[in-house]
């Protein structure tokens, strides 16, 4: 007699809808799986790609993958490789904790990923050149020359002005404030205060290294002050932006002044910032003050970018100068 062949039950999973509390002890017990160092790094890497994203007009979350790709492409300017991936791990961890698909995960992002981690290893990172007071100067020379498009089409007098008036605000009160390119995008004219000596005070309400949003006040030198006032428009008031660019329109705009005031030199976003505290430096400005000013948390980087001027100021120069 054959064997009855018995009915197999059904092996289909069954899809159920978690109760809230669930849904939260799940989450909890997946961040659990990192470590306390690694989700501070995490979120501190979060909140700089939702700045940008506001900065910019775009969605941070859910993010488009052509978003994040931006966001790469434009880090990889002034961060290092490990930085980008800490930015893309922090981005889908934020996406998956949340129950969604990371766009980190999209082909055209591991593809713009790849390029700028070949681009890394090919060509050495250059350090931004210092923007300094003499270079200012002539910047301040030229920056209202009439200037070519890239159409060949000649700026009219009046362009020109208003846009060398804007040039020379721009790098003048990122340099006396040594703020960095997101700091002087999120400027507005309510962040300003203008003291009876004619300087000036300005209040960076949060920054790459003040994630909690505690501000800082930084002090603008009268040039600097009279420099913003020739550009600040009668309809303007507390809450409009000061500079109306992009953080790459920043960027883009100090390199231009640099080079038609034909200065030799790789000007980024970040020279004004580098060359104030090269200029600080010299003046004889500890690596402490340097820190306190430029908002720094290590003193790595100062250290690196005044290496110079401490050359100038240690134990071999004053060897000679005393025994001259």
């Amino acid at each position: 007699m054959l064997p009855t062949k018995r009915s197999q039950p059904n092996t289909a999973p069954v899809i159920e809808i978690l109760k809230p509390n669930h849904v939260e002890a799940i989450v909890a017990a997946a961040e659990e799986a990192h470590a306390p160092t690694t989700r501070e790094h995490y979120r501190v890497a979060w909140t700089a790609f939702e700045k940008w994203c506001r900065t910019e007009g775009y969605q941070a979350f859910p993010a488009a993958p052509e978003t994040v790709a931006a966001y790469f492409t434009e880090r990889a300017e002034v961060v290092s490789v490990s930085a980008l991936k800490l930015d893309r791990a922090a981005i889908r961890y934020k996406h998956v904790t949340d129950g969604l698909d990371s766009p980190t995960t999209s082909e055209g992002v591991a593809k713009v990923l790849r390029g700028l981690t070949r681009g890394a290893a090919d060509t050495p990172r250059k350090q931004a050149t210092g923007l300094t007071v003499a270079h200012l100067a002539a910047i301040k020379a030229t920056a209202m020359n009439r200037r070519s498009g890239p159409t060949g089409r000649t700026e009219s007098k009046e362009a020109a002005e208003k846009r060398g008036a804007v040039d020379i605000a721009l790098i003048s009160v990122m340099r006396d404030a040594l703020l960095r390119r997101s700091e002087a995008v999120a400027l507005t004219w309510g962040d300003i205060r203008i003291k009876q000596d004619g300087s000036g005070r300005l209040t960076i309400r949060r920054s790459k290294t003040d994630q909690e949003g505690e501000g800082a006040v930084q002090y603008l030198g009268p040039d600097a002050v009279e420099a913003l006032e020739a550009i600040r428009g009668e309809d303007s008031d507390d809450t409009t932006r000061v500079f109306r660019m992009t953080t790459r329109t920043v960027a883009n705009r100090i390199k231009a002044a640099a080079e038609a005031a034909k200065i030799k030199g790789n000007f980024s976003g970040h020279s004004p910032r580098v060359g104030m505290a090269q200029d600080l430096a010299e003046k004889g400005a500890s690596t402490t003050e340097l820190m306190v000013v430029g908002r720094w948390v290590s003193s790595r980087m100062p250290a690196h970018y005044t290496r110079e001027q401490a050359a100038s100021r240690g134990a071999v120069a004053k060897f000679y100068r005393h025994s001259g």
